[in-house]
C-alpha cells in the first residue's frame, strides 16, 4: 500500500511539473499554435538521425529556443528527470540519454482531449481510403471544402484561397512534399485545438470542411 501510494504521490507530482510548464506556453501556444506545434514535429523528425524517435538533453533545449517556449531551468530538469524516469530498461545504452520527443511534446503542450481526437481520426479515415495512414495532398484538395468557412461567407476570402491556404500550411509540416502522414494531420489539430476552448467549436471546424 505504502509503495502504492508513493507511485501516486510521484503521478501527481509529474502531473503538476507538466501543467505548470503548459500554463506558462500556452499564451505562446493560443496565438501561434499551428505554426510552432507542426514546426516542432518536423524540427523533432530533422533532428531525429537515426529514426528511433529519440532525442537527447541538448537537441530538446535547443528545440524549445528555436520555436521561444523557453521555460525555466528548473522546470526543464524536472520535466527531463520525469521523462528519463518513464524510458528506463528501455533501448541500448546509447539510448539512455534521450527521451522519447513525442512523449516530451505531449508533456510541454498537452493533448487534445479524446472526444476531439475521435473526429480527427474520422476526417483522416474518410481521406485515407486505402488505411495506409498516408493521404496525397492531391486527395486532401479533392475532399477538402471551403463553401462554409466564415471568411469564405463574409466575402473576406475564396473558397480557393481558404483551400490553398490550408494546403501551404500541411505541405510544410510534411516530412514528404506530396503526402502527410496521420500524426502530421492530427498535429495540425492539435495546434489548431490550443486556441479553441469548447468542444463544439473545435467539432464543427472539422465537420465542416470534412463532411462528416
Amino acid at each position: 500500500v505504502e509503495y502504492e501510494n508513493d507511485i501516486n504521490n510521484q503521478e501527481a507530482n509529474d502531473r503538476l511539473v507538466f501543467k505548470t510548464i503548459q500554463d506558462v506556453l500556452k499564451e505562446k501556444l493560443r496565438k501561434r499554435g499551428v505554426r510552432i506545434l507542426t514546426g516542432l514535429g518536423k524540427h523533432f523528425q530533422q533532428l531525429d538521425k537515426e529514426g528511433n524517435g529519440l532525442l537527447d538533453k541538448a537537441d530538446l533545449k535547443q528545440a524549445l529556443k528555436v520555436f521561444h517556449l523557453e521555460v525555466s531551468e528548473e522546470d526543464f530538469e524536472s520535466l527531463w528527470l520525469i521523462l528519463r524516469g518513464s524510458g528506463d530498461g528501455e533501448g541500448t545504452d546509447k539510448d539512455k540519454d534521450k527521451v522519447d520527443y513525442g512523449e516530451f511534446k505531449r508533456a510541454i503542450i498537452g493533448e487534445m482531449n479524446e472526444y476531439r481526437k475521435s473526429f480527427v481520426r474520422k476526417a483522416f479515415m474518410k481521406l485515407d481510403f486505402n488505411k495506409t495512414g498516408i493521404v496525397t495532398l492531391t486527395d486532401i484538395r479533392k475532399c477538402y471544402c471551403a463553401k462554409k468557412h466564415p471568411q469564405v461567407i463574409s466575402g473576406h476570402s475564396t473558397e480557393e484561397e481558404i483551400k490553398s491556404s490550408f494546403l501551404e500550411t500541411l505541405k510544410a509540416i510534411c516530412s514528404k512534399s506530396d503526402e502527410v502522414s496521420y500524426g502530421e494531420f492530427e498535429d495540425y489539430y492539435e495546434g489548431l485545438s490550443i486556441g479553441i476552448a469548447d468542444d463544439s467549436d473545435f467539432v464543427n471546424i472539422l465537420r465542416i470542411p470534412w463532411g462528416i
